[in-house]
């Protein structure tokens, strides 16, 4: 029986580094998406509440809650899958 080396083939290692990098940017935009859907539905749905627009409202102030799990999801997914050389 063969006793395995501890070292690591330099060919998964580059698979890696592109996984961590891509899945870095996509929690990124996540993060970003996260922001602008509750700036989108906070600014909205109070602009439309004022306005007596009530299921516009509501549907406005679900971007909220879908925005802020977005936003969480994406600096928990940057956090995880940080770049190697500190990018």
């Amino acid at each position: 029986m063969q006793e395995v080396g501890g070292s690591i083939p330099p060919s998964s290692t580059k698979h890696h580094e592109w996984s961590q990098q891509t899945m870095h940017r996509f929690g990124r935009f996540l993060a970003w998406l996260g922001a602008v859907l509750v700036m989108v539905g906070l600014i909205g749905g109070f602009t439309a509440l004022f306005m007596d627009a009530d299921s516009n409202a509501v549907r406005l102030l679900t971007l909220v809650p879908l925005g802020f799990a977005g936003l969480l999801s994406g600096i928990v997914i940057t956090q995880l899958h940080r770049p190697a050389d500190g990018n």
